[in-house]
């Protein structure tokens, strides 16, 4: 019996495209959506307004934004909303940059040369300004610890003595001469217990070094003498950490590192300090 011819295979059907499948299961297709709008961005190059030029100008006194609005001339009300706005305008931005360069330019005074000065401040010794020296006592190296003169007072008492005619026999030496305040106090002095006497001891403002002088403000006749000013440390050194970017104005601490550690140590939870057995300043 003679076989059949084989028949011809039927072509394989193309695959569907993901859109193609959507399409035959009656699924419509979102339109695409359209891309969003670049934000408009002002440019830095747009001239800037009187009123605009003047806020810069007074900005750059004191860089105190509500303040150079009101002089510039904007409502006091709001001079602090129009400061904001301002400054972050592009133009003005460019502007105060602009300035603040050719103003650099023309005075030689920079970035580098501000922070320099106030690193003096931040690193100079107040000692060298004003100093606390303490020495003995009248009583520490007296005879006897009694109280103890210089020459000249002892001439002078003793001149004073004869004025009133008194005898010579009755005239009290006490602790005898030679008092010398730079001298270290007496260790078992009754009088002072062997700590002397402290004394302000001011420096000569001819003489300062550059870091004194940087540090140094100025001097006042006062109620209780000279009284020698000087500028803040802390606020140089938060200067020098603000240039760092050590922290930033809106930086808050969401916890109080102190009370943690302490807490930690009084609850000994994972803490290398341990309590002290014995205080030998109670015994």
């Amino acid at each position: 019996m003679a076989s059949k011819p084989a028949g011809k295979k039927p072509a394989p059907t193309p695959a569907k495209s993901p859109a193609a499948r959507k399409k035959a299961a009656g699924v419509v297709a979102s339109a695409p959506k359209k891309p969003a709008k670049p934000k408009k961005v002002q440019p830095a190059t747009l001239a800037l307004e009187p009123m605009q030029q003047q806020f810069v100008n007074e900005y750059l006194i004191d860089l105190n934004g509500t303040q150079a609005a009101i002089r510039a001339g904007y409502s006091e009300k709001t001079a602090g909303v129009q400061a904001s706005q301002l400054l972050a305008k592009l133009n003005i931005q460019a502007a105060i940059a602009k300035a603040q360069k050719e103003r650099a330019e023309r005075t030689g005074i920079t970035a580098d040369r501000a922070l320099s000065e106030v690193w003096k401040i931040v690193t100079a010794d107040p000692r060298e300004l004003v100093q606390v020296k303490v020495g003995c006592c009248r009583h520490c190296w007296g005879e006897g610890h009694r109280y103890q003169r210089t020459v000249g007072e002892m001439n002078a008492d003793r001149e004073q003595h004869a004025t009133k005619g008194l005898s010579p026999a009755d005239f009290d030496e006490k602790g005898g001469i030679g008092f010398d305040s730079l001298r270290l106090p007496h260790p078992e002095c009754p009088q002072c217990g062997g700590d002397g006497q402290a004394r302000t001891v001011l420096a000569d403002t001819r003489n300062l070094s550059p870091l004194a002088q940087a540090l140094y403000a100025g001097a006042k006749q006062g109620k209780y003498g000279i009284e020698v000013q000087m500028h803040s440390k802390m606020d140089a050194i938060e200067k020098v950490f603000k240039h760092l970017g050590l922290y930033k104005e809106d930086n808050t601490q969401k916890t109080d590192a102190l009370a943690t550690l302490l807490h930690t140590i009084a609850s000994g939870n994972n803490s290398t300090f341990k309590p002290v057995a014995r205080d030998p300043e109670q015994d």
